[in-house]
């Protein structure tokens, strides 16, 4: 049998959809070196309006460092709990409901300026992580198993 057969419109559309999802690793990897000294201006003019006083560089680089290097903790965290949710969810709807992740990440750090929160930068990095190490579980597993066998 030709195997092309087995491949349909819609898993083609179910694989890329789920793939689609996997492209916030890699933005999210990349996105906060860009904006370097923005965020670093961000991080020094919260913390001044704060204490009324700027913060020590040394200080300013450790917020700077957490907010980059939190991103892969969340992922490695994320990467470990990947078992305990499709247990309890599956691996469709564990998929789903980590897009709430996605924006609840997403939402903290973009409201981060609004609200004048370092906290809230930091806290969006480490969700948005645990959301891309989840999905780079969850997306070959749902893969396999939608693919018919003789695709696999």
């Amino acid at each position: 049998m030709d195997n092309r057969q087995n491949v349909t419109p819609a898993l083609i559309f179910a694989i890329a959809v789920a793939t689609i999802g996997s492209f916030q690793f890699g933005y999210n990897t990349g996105v906060i070196n860009a904006p370097e000294t923005i965020i670093k201006e961000f991080i020094n003019k919260t913390l001044t309006d704060k204490a009324n006083a700027p913060p020590s560089e040394v200080l300013l680089t450790n917020l700077w460092s957490l907010s980059v290097a939190i991103f892969s903790i969340g992922g490695m965290i994320g990467s470990f709990s990947v078992g305990l949710f499709v247990n309890r969810f599956g691996r469709r709807n564990s998929m789903l409901i980590v897009n709430l992740l996605a924006a609840t990440g997403g939402c903290l750090m973009g409201l981060c300026k609004i609200a004048e929160s370092v906290e809230m930068l930091i806290l969006g990095r480490l969700v948005i992580g645990l959301f891309c190490g989840l999905c780079t579980g969850f997306v070959p597993m749902y893969i396999g198993e939608i693919s018919p066998t003789a695709l696999r």
